[in-house]
């Protein structure tokens, strides 16, 4: 009977910690995907896609070209700087009274879901404490509102995005937002600890609380 329970013990701590092994599995599949390199044919036909919208313009396109041709297959962070108007226009959409951050958010709303079904997310957000403290070649960059960091896994995933109707179908509110406002990707990258590491740390955690538990 001992051994019985034993067995159906040890069944059960196993059963625990390969769920947890699982879990983690998947959810590496969908964060660090399959690092499937853009091809020079697939580069065109998303440009040709992406230059079907009014509010991409021949500089975009270029900068987004050769950003798109060297692709590694890896993941990559966009790092933003941007400075709110202090009242946004009233496009359609916008109301009397309504704060840029607010209209801001509409916009960034709109594509959210794609962002985390493609393993994009924001790892770091702050509101900006003073000017700028060092500037060199660069003009009217002394003041800025926001920094934001957000991660994409790959950089089909970033064009599957950009292409896509739904990241243009708010584009106004971005444009009635926004006083300035500038990004660029940053390739490779590393960030101490990070998303993986916190996941697999809570899943081992959960399934070491599951094992005692289970003796």
């Amino acid at each position: 009977m001992t051994l019985e329970l034993e067995l159906d013990d040890m069944t059960t701590q196993l059963i625990i910690w390969l769920s947890a092994i699982t879990l983690y599995l998947l959810f590496a599949l969908w964060y660090f995907g399959f690092r499937r390199k853009l091809k020079k044919e697939e580069v065109e036909v998303y440009l040709k896609k992406l230059a079907a919208y009014d509010d991409y313009k021949d500089q975009d396109l270029r900068g987004l070209k050769e950003f798109l041709t060297n692709d590694d297959g890896k993941s990559f962070v966009m790092v933003n700087s941007i400075l709110l108007k202090e009242k946004p226009d009233l496009v359609e959409g916008v109301e009397e009274g309504d704060k840029s951050l607010k209209v801001l958010i509409k916009y960034h709303k709109s594509f959210m879901g794609m962002m985390i079904k493609r393993a994009g997310i924001g790892i770091f957000q702050g509101r900006v404490a003073g000017q700028s403290v060092d500037l060199i070649g660069i003009e009217n960059a002394e003041q800025w509102g926001i920094s934001a960091i957000n991660r994409f896994r790959s950089r089909r995933d970033f064009i599957e995005i950009l292409i896509h109707p739904k990241f243009h179908e708010k584009h106004q509110f971005k444009f009635a937002a926004l006083e300035k406002s500038i990004a660029y990707p940053v390739s490779p990258w590393f960030q101490l600890g990070g998303f993986p590491l916190t996941v697999a740390l809570v899943l081992a955690l959960l399934a070491a609380i599951g094992h005692i538990i289970s003796i």
